[in-house]
């Protein structure tokens, strides 16, 4: 964990970065690191309601998002500073309580085979493509990363919602973690606001 005192922002901002990306897909199920990203925004035990987080958080002059890499998925938000305690609360238990409900697993397919599909005509994307057609094929950047409805479909010996659960349980541990806190307070109140919440990740 990494600890940043700044009294100069009236905002606090946290990040936690995973490392897993979709290096770590399993054969078949390429862009189950890219849907377990988007699962885990889906509700928790706490906070099941799928929407509150992202309304709690633009609603108090801040910002969330998430990104799935090769070796990393990271997520973060940053809030007006009075408010970062809550936005903790429910960014935190992303990691410790995630519903990764079955009944919102049709719905994230068909927005990750959007989201595919809105890049084709895309020339960066395009590029980084042909970047993966070129490659060394044995080497797991040649492999397909964003996921689609044909990747994350449902088959006989084994559902996505599963492979979901599986990645989770598999990877997102206290010790392939590391998290950064930053806001105008002391690292004293830092370290507490981190330790009464993170603390409660599994470790592996």
């Amino acid at each position: 964990v990494l600890l940043i005192e700044n009294q100069e922002s009236d905002k606090a901002a946290a990040a936690l970065a995973v490392n897993a990306g979709h290096f770590n897909d399993p054969k078949g199920r390429e862009g189950l690191a890219h849907f377990v990203e988007h699962m885990l925004f889906l509700g928790t035990k706490n906070f099941p309601d799928g929407s509150e987080y992202q309304k709690f958080i633009s609603q108090h002059g801040g910002h969330n998002n998430a990104w799935t890499g090769t070796e990393h998925t990271c997520y973060f938000f940053d809030i007006q500073h009075q408010y970062f305690e809550e936005a903790l609360d429910r960014f935190s238990d992303f990691f410790i309580n995630p519903l990764l409900s079955k009944s919102f697993v049709q719905s994230e397919r068909l927005n990750i085979d959007a989201e595919f599909k809105m890049k084709l005509k895309d020339d960066l994307r395009r590029l980084y493509d042909v970047h993966k057609e070129t490659i060394n094929q044995a080497h797991p950047f040649s492999q397909f990363s964003v996921g689609n409805v044909d990747t994350l479909a449902d088959h006989t010996e084994c559902d996505v919602h599963s492979d979901v659960v599986d990645f989770f349980d598999t990877y997102y541990c206290s010790t392939l973690m590391t998290l950064a806190v930053e806001g105008p307070f002391s690292l004293e109140v830092l370290e507490q606001l981190v330790e009464h919440r993170f603390t409660h990740i599994k470790n592996k």
